[in-house]
This record gives C-alpha cells, structure tokens and sequence, in this order.
C-alpha cells in the first residue's frame, strides 16, 4: 500500500510552529540565543532594508533578506536575520530550504528550538520516496540530541521570546515523541526491520493513536518473516490495528479501506480461513499492542495438528484408515478406472495384513429378505451411513438386530459413487459375527412317516 508520508508532519498533541506564535517573518526579529549586549544598526541603510523585509509579502521577503545580507553581512542581528530566513521558509512551504537553514543555525546554536523544531517536521517534506542519507542521518542525530539532552534544550534561558511559559512546558512534553517518531521513521526509510521494529514500538508506546505508525510497524515485523516466522501473526495484528483506528491520528477513509482489505487477505492465507478475524479486530481496536498470549495459528500449524490427530486416529483404527485411503477416496476420485484395478480383488487381503487386520469391521444396517437374507447393508466408515453391500450364493440363517457388528472380507463386485456403496461377494465363511439360526425344521419339507408303510384304506382301491 502506497503511503503519504506528507501527513506525517501532523503534530495533534499540541500546536507548534505557527501556531505557537512562531513567525518571525511577519513579526519584529526577536532573537532565541542570547543577544549582545548592545545591539545597533550599522546605519540607517541597515535599518532601511530591515524595515523593506518587514513591509515584503511572499517570496519578496527572502529577496528582502538577501538584499540584507548582502549590504550588511556584518551585522549586530546577524543571528536574528537567520532566524527570518528559517521563518520564511516555513511560512512559504520550502522545505528543502527550511531544513538546511536549520541545520546551519544548529552548527553554531545545537539548542535551538525552532532549528530542532524544523528537522523534526520538515524531513518528512523533502523526498517522500527516497529521502536522502546526509538528511536521514541529520534527523537522526537530531532527535538523539532531544532524547538525550532535552533538558539542556528547554532551559529557561532558551526559551523564544514567542512563547510563553506555559507554551514552553507544553512543547518539551511533545519533544520526545516528535523526536522518536523520526528515529523510527528513518530506520523505515533505511529499510533496516529490526532496528524499525524497535523504534517503531518505543514511539507507539509514547502516543498509540498514530495508525500510520502501526502500519510501518506491521511491516517492519511483516518483512522479518522469512528468519522470524513468529512475527507474521503480531504484524497482521498492527495492520489490522492500523485499518480501524479512529480519531485525528488516524489514516485517511480510503488508505483505511485498502489496509483492511490487505490484512483481510493476509490473515486468510495465513491462517487458512477468516475465522477469528473479527476477534483480532476487537483486540486491535482496544489496544496498539497485542495482549499478552496473542498468537494466531497459521494453516501449516493447523494443517500439522490435523495430520498429527489424523495419524493418531489412523494408528488407533487402521481398518477406517484403509477403507478411506484405498477405498472410498480413490473411487471417489478416479471412478471406474480405479475400480477397473479394483474389480475382483480380495480385500482386504494382503494390503489390510500388512496394516495389522484381516476383515473389515461394519454395523449392520438392513437385510434382504429380512429373514435367511442374501444380500447384507452394512455402515463402516460413519454408523447410520450405508456404504458396504454383501451378496451370498446361498442365504444366511435366521436374521440379526440392525447394529450388530459384522466382520468380513470379500470380492469387491460393484460400486456406486452417489450414494456411495461398495458391493462385495462374500462366502459364509468369510463373515464373522452373524449369529442368526433357523428355527428347528423350518425351511424342511415333511419326510416318510415313522414305521411301516400302510396301505390303501380297507374298502377303497389303490389309486
């Protein structure tokens, strides 16, 4: 996602700059260093073009500046005048300008609060794409100075004759955060993850509403995947964190839009499907950190877990694991062709020997004829789903309650993909379990009556 790194000079905590009171080109010069102890103007010549600087608009005033400089280059307000320039160059939106006049001023003055002020904010302005390394490490050894010597900076003594006391307490409070949102920035533009990573975090944990930044921090942690896979789920975590935050440091509705619909598809492939993406989302908003266990579980992870308690299952039930893999999948998939290798075949046979059983085990779901069946229904992989038909030659005895378990092996015959049923032949000999019996005589026509014959009944001839 293509980022505006303009906005970035936004500064909500409080107003700065201008709106402090800041303008020294539209103002009487009032120095922030410490002044002579008399200052004059050189002539009335000097203070002829200073007052031209005072009455100019626009771009006149840097050519008033220069024209200044130029007669008078020498001068008891020399610094005053450095000050104008970098006041100007604000006020007319050259940042290029801006910055090095700042970093001059800090050559001579390394506290100064405007120049400071400046390479915090204007960085961001000069070249959003590639900004330059001499500006990278200017920002950065900038906002060291502020983390490290803020106090130094924000003596009384240097404080701008713009401000007030108040003003000056309320401005070193945003100092930090002004100066680690650089750091981390530049560790962005250098590309450098682990570094981006880590100062990215110390700046979100100053201010959390800056959504921009938990989208440079996803992607710090995002772009370390290939070392540190355990980052990819806390970085879908700030990128979702980055497309739902709200308020004034939030990204814009559209820059919104296309995060969410980037993490969405992210956490997808990630984790397989979007189940759980909403709980991410609660969790994101509540807080510019994930809490403490937060993880989410790739679809490798669930893929291995499954394939582990699948082989478990498999170990524990080898007949339901040879049926779906040399059975059913296959007819599934490849129909009469793999059927065609299969017609004929006693399974399970050998192949089920070397797994450790010799007959199928099912429960029966229906006869036909109900009584002295020949042909047998039979639920193997799931109870209740008839998948397996038996046929006799001869019938069986008697009948059995439907839920009995039958073990069998057989001569596979037909089958059927919808519904799904595999037919086998099968001997009496090979079914184990049938308990049904014929009752005594039945099925058995009369034989010859016991003792001898008799013969025709007196009276009545021999038909």
């Amino acid at each position: 996602m293509t980022l505006n790194y303009r906005t970035l000079t936004t500064i909500t905590a409080v107003g700065l700059g201008l709106a402090l009171g800041w303008g020294l080109g539209t103002q009487e010069i009032k120095a922030q260093a410490p002044a002579p102890a008399k200052q004059n103007w050189k002539s009335q010549a000097e203070f002829d073009l200073y007052a031209e600087f005072g009455k100019a608009k626009g771009k006149d005033k840097i050519a008033a500046l220069d024209k200044w400089k130029q007669s008078f280059a020498e001068s008891d307000f020399a610094f005053e005048r450095e000050e104008a320039y970098l006041g100007t160059y604000q006020e007319l939106n050259m940042p290029r300008q801006a910055f090095d006049k700042a970093v001059e001023i800090l050559k001579t003055h390394p506290n100064h609060f405007f120049s400071i002020y400046a390479v915090e904010t204007v960085i961001y302005q000069l070249n959003p794409a590639q900004p330059a390394a001499a500006d990278m490490e200017t920002g950065e050894r900038v906002s060291k100075h502020v983390l490290d010597d803020l106090d130094a900076i924000f003596t009384p003594a240097n404080k701008p004759a713009t401000m007030n006391d108040s003003q000056w307490t309320q401005t070193k409070s945003v100092m930090k955060p002004l100066a680690q949102r650089q750091i981390a920035w530049i560790a962005v533009q250098r590309k450098d993850y682990p570094k981006a990573e880590a100062e990215l975090t110390k700046f979100l944990q100053m201010d959390p509403t800056q959504a921009q930044f938990s989208y440079f921090l996803a992607q710090a942690q995002f772009n370390q995947r290939q070392d540190h896979p355990d980052k990819q789920p806390p970085a879908i975590f700030h990128f979702v964190r980055a497309a739902n935050v709200d308020g004034p440091n939030a990204m814009s509705a559209n820059d919104k839009k296309t995060a969410l619909a980037y993490v969405t598809n992210l956490y997808n492939q990630y984790h397989g499907s979007n189940e759980g993406f909403e709980k991410v989302v609660t969790a994101a908003k509540a807080s510019a950190f994930p809490p403490a266990g937060f993880t989410i579980e790739s679809g490798a992870d669930i893929a291995r877990k499954k394939a582990e308690e699948q082989a478990k299952a498999d170990a524990a039930n080898p007949i339901l694991a040879f049926w779906r893999d040399i059975v059913r999948e296959p007819l599934q998939k490849d129909g009469d062709m793999y059927f065609d290798a299969m017609k004929g075949a006693l399974l399970p046979g050998d192949p089920g020997k070397q797994k450790g059983f010799t007959k199928f085990k099912a429960k029966l779901i229906s006869m036909t004829p109900a009584n002295k069946p020949k042909e047998l229904v039979l639920a193997l992989e799931k109870p209740e789903t008839p998948d397996v038909k038996l046929t006799f030659e001869e019938p069986l005895p008697g009948n059995m309650e439907p839920g009995a378990e039958l073990e069998f092996e057989g001569v596979a015959t037909a089958y059927t993909k919808e519904p799904f049923m595999v037919t086998f032949e099968v001997t009496p000999e090979q079914l184990t379990g049938w308990t049904g019996k014929n009752a005594p005589g039945a099925g058995k026509g009369k034989g010859p009556a016991k003792g001898p014959a008799k013969g025709p009944a007196k009276g009545k001839a021999a038909k």
